[in-house]
């Protein structure tokens, strides 16, 4: 099961903090941090960067090797670590906070500040259960459930690489909104995915879905 780091992003607010974070962040990070003006997004940027370090070497243990573990991305835009072999991870920051999954297996993860909902997000990428689960919920109820899916809809996003295009409105993900986990079976590839939510601060919904082996 994949390792879930989370951090406020709050302290690499502050200009000095983050100058000292880019010694510890992968040169693709510290490329992307430099090119942004707004504090609060490089602070996203800077504090992802720093949990995939940390939690790459802590899933390693002894085996990690020393210094920066280099980042680079595949064609469809998933990142994968150049220099170390078997381990996947997943980043994802919203408004405060910022995540980190990391696995043995393909993974996805997303974290999403909750505001309010988009109704066209949901006629778009939702599956006809799932709004019409939506539906049936108080208007407080609703926000929550509607921002829990659109994190696991982002999940399967960042684990496929395949974008928004792919058929997000035929995954029905309401199984994962009663808590605990789901395992979706994909009879076209015989490939399976372990969904799940994550615990995550007050105002915010966050979701992983990984890779299940045979």
């Amino acid at each position: 099961m994949a390792q879930i780091y989370l951090s406020e992003v709050k302290l690499l607010e502050n200009e000095r903090n983050a100058k000292e974070a880019l010694d510890g962040v992968d040169p693709l990070r510290r490329e992307e941090a430099a090119k942004v003006k707004d504090v609060k997004k490089k602070a996203q940027i800077l504090t992802a960067g720093l949990l995939l370090q940390h939690g790459a070497r802590e899933f390693l243990g002894d085996k990690a090797p020393a210094g920066i573990y280099n980042v680079a991305v595949e064609e469809g835009g998933k990142p994968y670590f150049t220099d170390i072999e078997g381990v996947y991870f997943s980043i994802s920051h919203s408004a405060d906070m910022a995540l980190c999954a990391i696995s043995d297996v393909r993974v996805g993860a997303d974290i999403q500040q909750r505001r309010e909902i988009r109704s066209d997000i949901a006629g778009r990428f939702f599956h006809p259960d799932e709004t019409e689960f939506l539906r049936k919920l108080s208007v407080n109820e609703s926000e929550k459930a509607f921002f829990d899916l659109w994190c696991l809809k982002e999940s399967y996003v960042k684990f496929t690489g395949g974008g928004l295009s792919q058929g997000l409105d035929e995954l029905d993900f309401t199984p994962v909104l009663g808590g605990g986990f789901a395992v979706f079976e994909f009879t076209e590839n015989g490939s399976r995915i372990r969904a799940e939510l994550v615990d995550a601060p007050h105002g915010y919904s966050a979701a992983v879905i990984e890779e299940v082996r045979s």
